[in-house]
């Protein structure tokens, strides 16, 4: 869900799901994050634990998010996730996709690291499609019907 949101193309370049955006980014760049991102970040996870308390459960502690609605939770959601990704995650494993025109982020979870695209149902099978075409595809022209049959009576 996460990564469905960042990953959107019409987001807002001021938008709070653009700041996370910007910080997966950054790290997918390994690359050190600008002063407004880095600012606009803590706000963000300082607002969501602000909001966040311990949810009782007989199996585990476990937390919720408490007094925030709508998109208020959502963002304070996404903003604990990605919180959770740079702390938690190897992040190299951090990447973009690799197919044309596609900036989308996603965390690879492959044993050997070697994920390359977002969804391989559509990136991955376009380019794997295109090298095929490449591959395959005939260096010379058909030849004309005359040069085939050689000289017409």
């Amino acid at each position: 869900m996460l990564f469905e949101a960042i990953n959107d193309e019409e987001l807002a370049p001021n938008s709070d799901i653009a700041v996370l955006r910007e910080v997966l980014q950054s790290v997918q760049g390994r690359r050190n994050f600008d002063t407004r991102t880095m600012k606009r970040f803590g706000e963000l996870t300082g607002k969501a634990h602000q909001h966040r308390r311990l949810k009782p459960s007989t199996v585990e502690i476990e937390f919720e998010l408490v007094g925030l609605s709508g998109s208020a939770r959502r963002i304070s959601e996404f903003a604990l996730q990605v919180e959770e990704i740079l702390v938690t995650v190897d992040l190299a494993r951090v990447k973009k996709c690799e197919g044309e025109d596609c900036e989308a982020l996603f965390i690879d979870e492959s044993k050997n690291k070697s994920r390359r695209w977002c969804d391989m149902a559509h990136c991955g099978m376009l380019r794997k499609s295109k090298v095929y075409y490449d591959k395959h595809r005939r260096v010379n022209p058909v030849a004309d019907s005359k040069s085939k049959l050689g000289a017409r009576i």
